[in-house]
């Protein structure tokens, strides 16, 4: 898919996850190979906190906090041009695979739907309950997104960056997938859990050298995606999934594909130091 396709299709590919019926009760059956279809997460929308209230509003008018925001916004305008800024873009693509591919470093082998299609599945369902923790709080907050409030470079195109002026701001959808994922790996591999968690933080904050979040909108989404974790080891299908990518993983371990040794050092980079 287009890249720009892949901007376009984040919302409605996780808003629309919401609305396939759950299946959390039931262990997925093995697959053959990586789903090729949307698949329904593990929770109802009852089991997932609601995050107009878990979140709560975005910083006001004159508070600190906001300042702060703004201040984070400004001096990331300035890693334009850096590999910081080019990882940002990376991070800008979001869904399984490329999720899979995010934490191929910190996991210290190369992971694609192919070579690890359980986790595959695992993730995809993930991407169903992240949509119901963030798309409340978006939806009813309605915050605008830094470019459009203050202006500045942020690192799509043009098209792209028309695209997402479109969307609101708060919380994250790709802070509260991204922190969600890095939760469950942390839970696959607790051996690795601390890259496995810095390059989730890492993840997030790719959001804010985009210029496309501000700082709480990114720890907005992580609270949204920790009541999602919390609900998700209540699901009989949940904790079969990690702990069948836990065995698949483990697996690939005994003969592990090396990831990208300069895209690893790039992350390791931002990983080591948080942009704020």
């Amino acid at each position: 898919m287009p890249v720009m396709q892949v901007r376009l299709a984040l919302g409605a590919l996780l808003a629309s996850a919401i609305l396939v019926p759950s299946a959390h009760a039931q262990p997925s059956p093995a697959p053959a190979g990586p789903p090729t279809t949307r698949l329904p997460g593990y929770l109802t929308a009852d089991q997932v906190a609601d995050s107009i209230k878990v979140v709560g509003p975005p910083p006001a008018a004159g508070s600190g906090a906001l300042a702060g925001d703004v201040q984070t916004y400004e001096a990331t305008r300035r890693l334009d041009g850096t590999p910081r800024w080019a990882l940002a873009l990376r991070d800008h693509q979001v869904g399984p695979p490329q999720m899979m591919a995010d934490f191929s470093c910190a996991m210290g082998m190369a992971l694609t739907p192919q070579s690890a299609p359980l986790t595959f599945r695992l993730f995809s369902r993930l991407l169903a309950d992240s949509a119901q923790a963030f798309t409340p709080a978006k939806d009813f907050y309605k915050r605008p997104r830094p470019f459009v409030e203050k202006g500045g470079k942020v690192c799509l195109a043009d098209p792209d960056r028309d695209l997402m002026a479109k969307t609101w701001s708060y919380p994250s959808a790709h802070s509260t997938y991204g922190w969600l994922a890095g939760l469950v790996m942390a839970q696959i591999a607790p051996g690795r859990a601390t890259a496995l968690l810095a390059r989730a933080r890492s993840y997030g904050e790719s959001r804010v050298v985009c210029g496309v979040h501000y700082e709480s909108d990114i720890q907005a989404g992580r609270l949204a995606a920790s009541g999602v974790f919390a609900a998700e080891q209540t699901s009989a299908g949940f904790i079969a999934d990690v702990q069948a990518a836990r065995t698949e993983l483990a697996q690939l371990q005994t003969h592990p594909v090396a990831p990208d040794p300069a895209e690893c050092a790039v992350e390791a980079e931002a990983s080591n130091n948080p942009v704020w």
